[in-house]
This record gives C-alpha cells, sequence and structure tokens, in this order.
C-alpha cells in the first residue's frame, strides 16, 4: 500500500497537485488498504480525487456509479485534460455503435475508471460482462440517494449490494457524498451493507460564502430582487429554479430585460443542447445559467461567484449542495434565496405528486399483464408515461413491486421494460408498503418546512446550516450571513410586540392556524370571530395597527426561531413551544428584523445590469485591467475549446491587476503562475497591463 510520500509523489505525477486536501489522504489510505470508506466532504473538497487516483494505482477496474450525465462527461473531459485516456462512460446518450465499441474496450482493458449510471447495474449485457473482469474499487458517488430519508433518494441505488455480491470477488466499496445528516449516514452504511466502514468527514463549513434569503411575494418583487442582486456581481453563477418553464422565462428575462449573457438548462433539454449550455458556461462564454436542480453536480467550474435560488428548495442537503458549487477556488461568493409561500405550496404539490398509489401499482400491474408473452413482459415506457407513470414515480413503482416480490426487472432500454412476475403480494404487505409511503411523505414535508423555517429565521443562517449536519460552529466568519450583518448594522431591533403574539396563542382555547392568528390580533371583523368568541379575547386586536401581512412575517419569524410550532398535517395549527413558554416567563423583548425600503424596486426590476457594478474588494482603478484579463481568458478557452479555469484561475489574475507586474520576472513571482504558463503568456499578459496605466 502506498502512503505518505509515495502517494505525495503520486499526487504530484497525476493531478500536479502540491498536497492533499483535507480528509482526501484518509479516504485514499482506506481505499488502498483494501477497506471499505465512506467519505461526507463538501462539494469542492476534492471528492472526485479520492477515487480518480486509486483508479490509477490498483490494478484492475474502479466503477463508479453516478447519477447524472453531465458529471461523468465534466470528469472524463477533466482526465483527458490531464492526458489520461483510460477513462469513460456508459450512458443513456450513447448512440448503440458507441455503446459497442465502449464495451468492448471495457472487455479488453483498454479502460481502467469507468463510469455509469445506476439503472446501467440492471443491464443483463453489462452484468455479464462484468462478471469477466477484476473489479477493484465500486464508487457509489452522491450515496445519500441510496437512503429514502435523504434529499434526492433513487430507487436503482438499491440495487448495488445485490450488483457487487454476484461478481466473482468482493471490491472494496468507496460511498461519498457532500450532504448527508448523521442518520442519513447510518442508512448509508445500512443499505450498501458496508457497516464496519471507515467513517471519514471534513468540515461542511464554507466560511467564504455570505449567505443570504430574502421574502418576495408575487413574481414583480422576485425580480426586482434579482436585478438588484445581480446589478451587485461580477463574474459568473447559477440561478436555480423550481420548474422547466420557469427557468425558460427567467432566462429570457435575465437576458432581455437585465442583458445579461445566460443560458437554460434542464432536463427536457435535447442533450445536444445541454451540452452546449455546459460548454459555454464553463468556457465562460455565457454569465448565468438559470436552471433546474439537473445542472450542476460535478461541473467543474471553480470561480463560480454566486448561486441564486429563485424558489425554495425542497430541503437544505439540496440547498446546501447546490450552493456549494460557489467559491470552489475559495474567493468569497455569495448565495441569495428569493422565496414566497406560493414556493412552498409548489413544493408539497412535488412531494405529493411523487407518493405511489394503489391506483399507480394497478396502473402497472395491468401494464405488464397486456404486454405479458411468455412468461415475461416488455412493457412500453411511453405507454407507461402516458398514464402518469413518468420517471420518477416509475422508479418508485418497480422498486416497490420488486420489494413485495411482485415483479423481477430483468432488463430495461431507452424504450421498454423487461420484467417477470413473481407471487402475488398479501393485501397486507402492499398496505405497509403504502403506509411506508405516507411515513416518507410526511418526513419530506418536515424537511420542507425545516427549510421555510430556515428562511424565516432571525438566527445565523451558517450556524443553522452546520447544527443541521451535526456540526458545531467553529469561530465566526465576517461577513457570515445577512441575519449576522443586520445584527451588526443595527437592522435587527429587540420589540415585545412578539410576545404579544406568543400571548395570544397563550390564550387561545383552541388551536388555530397562522392566518386566523394574524386576524385576531389585527382585529379582523367578520362573522367568524364573532361566533367563535375570538373578539372577546384579551389579545384580540392587540396588533391593530399592523397589516395582516407584517404579522403572519412576525408569526413565520417566531415559528421558525423555535418560539411556536404547527401540529397537525393537513390542517396545522399554531402551538406554543417549551422556548416560547419560557420567553413568556422572562418577558424580555424578541428579535424583529427591520424592514428594507421597497420603495421602487419593481419598478427597477427592467433595468439593465450595470456591467461594472460590484460589491468586491476589487479597487476601482483594477476593474478595468481584470476585465481585461478575463476576456484575454476567456478568449483561449474559445481558441483551444477548453474550459477558462485552466488557463488561470480567478486569484491568479486578482492578483496580477493588484500587482500589475512589469517584467516577465515580476510575473514569476505571481503565486499559480509557472515558468510553463509565464513563457506562453506572459508578454501578451504584459501588454495587457501597459494598455491600463495606475492611476496611482
Amino acid at each position: 500500500m502506498r502512503t505518505g510520500p509515495a502517494l505525495d509523489e503520486a499526487l504530484s505525477k497525476h493531478f500536479h497537485f502540491e498536497r492533499f486536501r483535507p480528509g482526501q489522504r484518509e479516504v485514499i489510505e482506506a481505499a488502498l488498504a483494501g477497506d471499505d470508506v465512506l467519505a461526507v466532504m463538501p462539494t469542492g473538497s476534492g471528492k472526485s480525487l479520492c477515487y480518480q487516483l486509486p483508479a490509477l494505482l490498483l490494478p484492475g477496474l474502479t466503477l463508479v456509479i453516478s447519477p447524472l450525465v453531465a458529471l461523468m462527461k465534466d470528469q472524463v473531459d477533466n482526465l483527458q485534460e490531464k492526458d489520461y485516456s483510460r477513462a469513460t462512460t456508459l450512458n443513456s446518450q450513447l448512440n448503440p455503435e458507441e455503446y459497442r465499441l465502449r464495451m468492448r474496450g471495457i472487455r479488453s482493458g483498454q479502460y481502467k475508471l469507468v463510469y455509469i449510471a445506476p439503472e446501467r447495474l440492471r443491464n443483463r449485457y453489462f452484468n455479464e460482462l462484468i462478471k469477466e473482469l477484476d473489479v477493484d474499487l465500486l464508487v457509489v458517488d452522491e450515496a445519500h440517494c441510496i437512503s429514502q430519508w435523504g434529499h434526492d433518494f433513487r430507487p436503482d441505488y438499491l440495487w448495488i449490494g445485490d450488483f457487487y455480491e454476484q461478481l466473482p470477488r468482493r471490491p472494496r466499496i468507496m460511498a461519498l457524498t457532500a450532504t448527508a445528516t448523521p442518520a442519513v449516514q447510518r442508512d448509508i452504511l445500512k443499505q450498501l451493507g458496508i457497516p464496519g466502514a471507515r467513517m471519514v468527514a471534513a468540515s461542511s463549513d464554507r466560511p467564504n460564502l455570505y449567505i443570504s434569503a430574502q421574502r418576495a411575494d408575487d413574481e414583480g418583487e422576485k425580480q426586482a430582487a434579482l436585478r438588484e442582486f445581480l446589478n451587485g456581481q461580477r463574474g459568473s453563477g447559477i440561478i436555480y429554479a423550481a420548474t422547466r418553464k420557469e427557468s425558460e422565462a427567467v432566462a429570457v428575462w435575465v437576458k432581455d430585460s437585465l442583458g445579461i449573457p445566460a443560458g437554460c438548462y434542464h432536463a427536457g433539454l435535447p442533450p445536444g443542447e445541454r451540452d452546449r449550455v455546459q460548454e459555454a458556461f464553463i468556457r465562460e462564454e455565457i454569465r448565468v445559467v438559470v436552471a433546474t436542480n439537473a445542472f450542476g453536480m460535478g461541473i467543474d467550474k471553480a470561480n463560480i461567484r454566486f448561486v441564486v435560488h429563485y424558489s425554495l428548495p425542497a430541503s437544505l442537503e439540496a440547498y446546501y449542495q447546490e450552493i456549494g458549487r460557489a467559491g470552489r477556488d475559495g474567493l468569497p461568493a455569495r448565495c441569495r434565496m428569493l422565496y414566497s409561500l406560493k414556493d412552498k405550496r409548489l413544493q408539497e404539490w412535488f412531494i405529493d405528486n411523487d407518493a405511489v398509489t394503489r391506483d399507480d401499482l394497478a396502473i402497472f400491474w395491468r401494464a405488464c399483464a397486456r404486454h405479458a408473452e411468455g412468461g415475461r413482459s416488455a412493457v412500453p415506457l411511453v405507454e407507461l408515461e402516458r398514464n402518469g407513470l413518468g420517471e420518477t414515480k416509475l422508479r418508485l413503482v418497480v422498486s416497490m413491486l420488486e420489494r413485495l416480490q411482485a415483479i423481477r426487472l430483468f432488463d430495461r432500454d431507452e424504450e421498454y421494460l423487461y420484467v417477470e412476475p413473481g407471487k402475488r403480494p398479501a393485501p397486507g404487505a402492499v398496505q405497509a408498503a403504502l403506509s411506508e409511503v405516507e411515513n416518507r411523505l410526511a418526513y419530506r414535508k418536515n424537511k420542507l418546512s425545516t427549510v421555510v423555517n430556515w428562511a424565516n429565521t432571525t438566527r445565523c443562517r451558517r450556524a443553522m446550516l452546520l447544527e443541521y449536519f451535526g456540526e458545531e460552529p467553529e469561530g465566526r466568519t465576517e461577513p457570515c450571513c445577512d441575519n449576522c450583518l443586520a445584527a451588526a448594522s443595527g437592522n435587527l431591533e429587540f420589540s415585545k410586540e412578539p410576545l404579544v403574539v406568543l400571548s395570544c396563542v397563550a390564550e387561545l382555547q383552541r388551536g388555530v392556524g397562522r392566518k386566523k392568528l394574524a386576524d385576531i390580533l389585527r382585529g379582523a371583523a367578520s362573522a367568524n370571530m364573532s361566533a367563535f368568541g375570538y373578539d372577546s379575547l384579551i389579545y384580540y386586536r392587540s396588533l391593530a395597527g399592523k397589516s395582516g401581512k407584517a404579522i403572519l412575517e412576525m408569526v413565520d419569524r417566531l415559528l421558525a426561531d423555535g418560539y411556536l410550532a404547527l401540529k397537525g398535517a393537513e390542517y396545522p395549527v399554531v402551538v406554543l413551544t417549551a422556548l416560547g413558554r419560557k420567553a413568556l416567563k422572562k418577558s424580555e423583548p424578541l428579535p424583529v428584523m427591520i424592514k428594507k425600503n421597497k420603495v421602487g424596486l419593481k419598478e427597477l426590476a427592467g433595468r439593465p445590469v450595470k456591467d461594472d457594478a460590484n460589491k468586491n474588494e476589487t479597487a476601482p482603478d483594477e476593474m478595468g485591467l481584470l476585465s481585461a484579463l478575463k476576456e484575454y481568458r476567456s478568449s483561449l478557452a474559445r481558441q483551444e475549446q477548453k474550459p477558462a479555469y485552466i488557463f488561470f484561475h480567478d486569484s491568479v489574475l486578482m492578483e496580477i491587476a493588484r500587482v500589475r507586474p512589469q517584467t516577465l520576472a515580476e510575473l514569476r513571482g505571481i503565486k499559480g503562475l509557472g515558468e510553463k504558463k509565464v513563457s506562453a503568456h506572459g508578454e501578451a499578459i504584459l501588454s495587457i497591463i501597459n494598455n491600463f496605466p495606475s492611476k496611482c
């Protein structure tokens, strides 16, 4: 086994890095020692190197199970940039001839590192091939996908254990994830069958990310808030939208109304268009990609300067993974969430729509019966989709029926599922499985409520995120988040008005919802108020000077900070928590966020964003030079058809703009500029500098 200096030498030789990042060495040493390992490392911490380096050093094949084609493509392209040609992918976008060529290359030993989608594990021809080979390392990337309690459950991952158990020799298992709570980590170990795996956990903290959230109750407010945010940003970024339709509309608005080069990316676009947008973004031909969550996983672009969530994400795991794509070069980056109550209802619809019902099982069962021949069924995917079983729900249905031993999926291709019937499940078993679905549905809605509370809180957002993932915040980062900045700048005041809300909840004999509570506090005049005696309460009209919307926002902040809670599923009512009772007993003022002046924001929404607007630390006289240097880098990327970051990182260009070297010798003194780059580009860089004389 290689350790110590030998590993450092291999790292330098194959990847040209001087040292390992936190956690990488421990994961690699575990794999080379033949141990199973689960690594929880944040986005941007270099998880891919944890298996790429062992793949080069181990004699046999390394299989990487990865959920997204974009991730596979980017990883393989990156390896080929490093002159490593023994990596390839097997995915649904390959034509039959290319697929056969790659399968032949795997069989002949041409490839040592192979990326596959999880559904490939169920392909009969692939399984027959793999049984002939010596698999040394099986990598489960995005390992949280195997857990029903994770934020991105994919049923095909559940078959990983069956897959490796049928191999002639059991490979070592490496499971990797960026976001997993302690409960999900335990479930990953259980589902993969590796209870004794080594655990490597790097801190999830990303102190270079400034995090903020802003409530925007309609489309006009969201556009105004987005325009205001983008007006202060330089560099490239991602805007995440909830739906394909929304991603297309926002991309057009950003491009046409704000004058920012932008592209749209979602799973419904043709593969060629998705590739075009991804490549244009990496080469900095477009500044912004507006996308669904299909974009970003594994994208090798270190200098993303901002990530915006145009809608509420489904979980804090998804949110933290997505903002983790910003600032992977270690430089400051900004993350903004825009949210409304409408966003929550949309996410609840997604959750309900994904839930498997008895009718879904019946639709699939009847389709199998219609297409049965010779003891097997070839079920057309297009027919299932026409009957409401899209890809996500279909995977859940198949997974449930297989666990009930009602069917066995023995193969699938682009057009058909190939199924063998099993035994008819007992009614009690079906009901138990459907009850499990209900439990998962409630679990996902609880995760969504956690996101809503995080968005509404007055607490430190960074601390809440770290606590959610089981970590204690270490030290203090400035600037940290909008709430910490508000407290430091006097925009967070303490008031006794929240105590009035808590007192009203304590006075109520029967629970009421958020809106009814706000109506009572503002003194709404309605028959309902009289019929139930609300107008005789001590605290009726106690906040009469405030609007219903302002009171609702106060209620939401008290929910977020833990003073109140919602009880009940279908018709949740507001209840006082132990923390709320303690606050009433102490009777001390509670934090209230001072509202920002929104006058004129909607009018500003359509104005173009200024190209030179920024809020970073670059001095004004450096901006023009930095822009010219970045344009030079972009031209190199276009000419050589390579990602821009390969030529120079942002930190290198910022240092050049700050120092303004005048000779090649001074250029060599810039950290990150080696002799090779100075020889190739030094004269051009000096010429650019000379065109921007210092104002000092």
